[in-house]
């Protein structure tokens, strides 16, 4: 049902736009009576003088290409609808994160015949980036702050007398707290010993290309308008990272316990994950304290990998707009807004592994999923040309682009659902926004 609707929305757009092109004629009615009171320097002088055989003062109505070059420097936001990859006293998130400007590159060809014009524009950027990462001086607690709370005695020995930070089901790892919540797991608290590390890092990639067909630029002519096709992909890409020392204590005495000590096989698989295979060689995760001779306590690392992609077509007005023209330079902006059709899917892939004791113990998780929607694309900017030559210009723009009913990454974890058995689903979420500005820089010919 989705799909047709946004089938007939972008039809509708479509013949609205393609009606509104048909009605701007490319040259006025060579068989209309001239005005008795044309004015000269009018728009009906214009027309006038089209009709005697000749066009308007510098008016250009030969073929002529144009061939644009421009680089790009913007900055995109971070507007995500995240959880937390831990809660407590150092609890962190992806909205942290603040990507930077990047660099990138708008090629552009124009052909001009007549009074109309076509360009094609491809636009790149690639590999925003935003990283974090750091030491927890305080434990992590696998079983979350109720279980935490019901066990005064074993807490000094998680954390001394300070609060832990928690893994809970509304966290990054959540199967690990379901696991420590299963059977003989739930009477003992699991942890990862203070000094963990963590790393977090996101990675964008924006790609542009677009076809339009306008109204051609001409001294005098203010305001120009047009349509055309568009094509967006953009992507995102995260790696989290958790790592630590393993560590348990009993939950009513504060003591080890010698049948225990331990995340076992079956409590990880019971909490969603997928078993080594085979699966006699899954042995879970231990502290190792009972074990004669001594074993050094399990080294954990636990990883999330987000992805999320968005594909746009569709159709657009554009428009541009002339504020001021002199013989060395002029002033102008745009604008570009459109409905598209996005084909959007997301992936999640978990990784809970020993890095120490037993290369075997890897558990794994991963969800997928996609969908059709629509999306939303609006871009505006103002521009400068600065006349080097008769067809050599210096170009520049500050422009600003906006997207929503896009899937991105970090919001997939929201998506997660295991309302009816530990073996989690993902329900793409596809209602973020993404917001880019900056400048740009580049230079004009045209030929001949």
């Amino acid at each position: 049902m989705r799909m047709r609707r946004t089938s007939l929305s972008v039809s509708l757009l479509s013949l609205t736009l393609l009606a509104a092109a048909v009605a701007q004629d490319p040259l006025p009615n060579r068989f209309a009576q001239p005005s008795l009171f044309t004015q000269p320097g009018s728009v009906a002088a214009e027309e006038s003088s089209l009709l005697n055989g000749s066009c308007p003062d510098g008016w250009n109505l030969d073929w002529q290409w144009r061939f644009q070059a421009d680089a790009l420097y913007l900055k995109r936001n971070r507007d995500w609808r995240d959880i937390p990859v831990i809660t407590g006293p150092e609890s962190f998130r992806p909205s942290n994160l603040d990507f930077d400007y990047k660099a990138g590159t708008r090629l552009s060809l124009g052909i001009m015949q007549d009074d109309f014009e076509m360009d094609f524009v491809f636009s790149a950027l690639n590999d925003w980036t935003a990283s974090q990462s750091g030491v927890l001086t305080h434990a992590v607690d696998f079983d979350g702050p109720v279980a935490y709370d019901a066990a005064p005695l074993a807490q000094p020995i998680v954390n001394g007398p300070d609060l832990p930070n928690f893994i809970t089901s509304g966290t990054y790892f959540a199967p690990i707290n379901t696991a420590t919540l299963t059977g003989a797991e739930a009477n003992e608290l699991e942890f990862l010993r203070p000094g963990a590390r963590f790393s977090q890092s996101f990675n964008s990639n924006y790609q542009d290309f677009e076809v339009n067909y306008k109204r051609r630029a001409q001294p005098g002519r203010f305001a120009r308008f047009g349509f055309g096709y568009r094509n967006v992909q953009f992507g995102e890409s995260g790696l989290t990272a958790l790592s630590g020392t393993f560590d348990t204590v009993d939950s009513a005495t504060g003591l080890e316990a010698a049948d225990n000590n331990g995340l076992s096989n079956g409590a990880l698989v019971s909490g969603g994950l997928t078993a080594p295979t085979p699966a006699l060689l899954g042995v879970g995760f231990n502290e190792n304290s009972t074990i004669v001779p001594a074993i050094p306590p399990d080294e954990l690392l636990f990883t999330t990998q987000l992805r999320a992609n968005n594909q746009l077509n569709g159709v657009h007005l554009t428009s541009d707009f002339l504020f001021f023209e002199s013989e060395y330079f002029e002033l102008g902006g745009f604008g570009k807004a459109g409905v598209f059709h996005n084909f959007a899917s997301g992936s999640i892939t978990e990784r809970y592994s020993d890095t120490l004791n037993d290369p075997n113990s890897v558990y794994t998780r991963t969800l997928s999923s996609k969908k059709e929607v629509a999306s939303f694309l609006g871009q505006a900017g103002l521009t400068g040309r600065l006349f080097l030559r008769e067809n050599v210009r210096l170009f520049g723009s500050y422009e600003a682009l906006y997207l929503s009913g896009l899937a991105l990454a970090p919001d997939q974890m929201r998506g997660i659902s295991t309302s009816v058995t530990p073996a989690a689903s993902l329900d793409l979420r596809t209602q973020g926004s993404v917001f880019i500005h900056g400048g740009r820089i580049g230079v004009e010919i045209l030929w001949p």
